[in-house]
């Protein structure tokens, strides 16, 4: 969540000189390369399951392909606060998807909590937000990021329990081909690579690695041992995060009503994962056979 809540801020240092599309097949073939590499380190082979390919590769697509054309997109339309509060949106969009497939069953307390966290993000990012134009078609994008995000992670959760969250990763990686290729390639080939600054690189290099191999196998790891709901209640707090990188890199800092909203959200967070570790360990979340 750290590395994902400084991405609001390495985006727009590295939309300065580089556009979405350039920016998302390059970081994707950075990122696979480190993932075969890590799987080459630490001894993991590099091959399909036999009755799971098909499922890792959609897996791919859409989390590694849709979700990131929409993501990249949607930020370069429309502001860190805006793009932070619409993606909070996920952790409830992920436990209606995981009920509505029987993986978890809807739980008030966990419901509960994330509205409740939900109405600290407002309260976090909606201050900075409230003026100033909106770009809706920004919006709409992130949206349905969202959605794609949240759908990919319902899949994501049994996939994880058979093979490593390193092995899923780099083996979903290919499925988004069929969607970065024809959105990047073009813009890549006329990006000056050579040109840009120490400071762009190092940004590129945080939403590859950090971002990008670090923040997604822990995610996975958090889905592999907590379930998908409970991994997505974390992504609570990147507006907050999102919103101290912020004060940090950029001089913006938050006003008295933002903060009542961090105290909010780590509450509603806290609760809601009150809530699902005691009903966990009493058996009351698995679905009804």
């Amino acid at each position: 969540m750290v590395a994902w809540g400084f991405n609001f801020v390495a985006l727009k240092f590295i939309y300065h000189e580089v556009n979405p599309p350039a920016l998302g097949l390059v970081r994707f073939g950075a990122m696979a390369l480190v993932l075969v590499l890590l799987c080459r380190v630490q001894g993991e082979e590099v091959r399909y399951p036999k009755h799971n390919g098909g499922r890792i590769l959609v897996q791919g697509f859409l989390s590694m392909g849709v979700y990131m054309v929409l993501f990249l997109e949607g930020m370069k339309r429309i502001g860190a606060a805006e793009g932070a509060i619409i993606l909070a949106t996920t952790p409830i969009l992920t436990a209606f998807v995981a009920a509505s497939v029987k993986q978890e069953r809807l739980v008030f307390g966990t419901l509960l909590g994330s509205f409740v966290a939900m109405s600290g993000v407002f309260l976090v990012v909606g201050v900075g937000a409230a003026t100033g134009h909106m770009d809706w078609l920004g919006v709409g994008l992130l949206f349905a990021s969202a959605i794609v995000w949240a759908v990919a992670t319902v899949i994501s959760k049994p996939l994880v329990s058979r093979v490593s969250p390193l092995k899923m990763l780099t083996l979903s990686m290919p499925g988004a081909l069929v969607v970065l290729v024809p959105y990047g390639l073009a813009d890549a080939i006329q990006t000056p690579w050579t040109d840009l600054t120490t400071q762009t690189w190092l940004m590129i290099a945080h939403v590859t690695a950090l971002a990008g191999v670090v923040g997604f196998m822990g995610f996975y790891r958090g889905v592999q041992q907590v379930g998908a709901s409970a991994a997505m209640m974390y992504q609570y707090l990147v507006p907050i995060l999102a919103a101290l990188f912020s004060w940090w890199a950029l001089g913006s800092g938050l006003r008295p009503l933002q903060w009542a909203g961090v105290i909010v959200v780590l509450g509603g967070v806290g609760y809601a994962s009150w809530v699902r570790t005691k009903l966990a360990l009493q058996g009351a979340l698995r679905p009804e056979p």
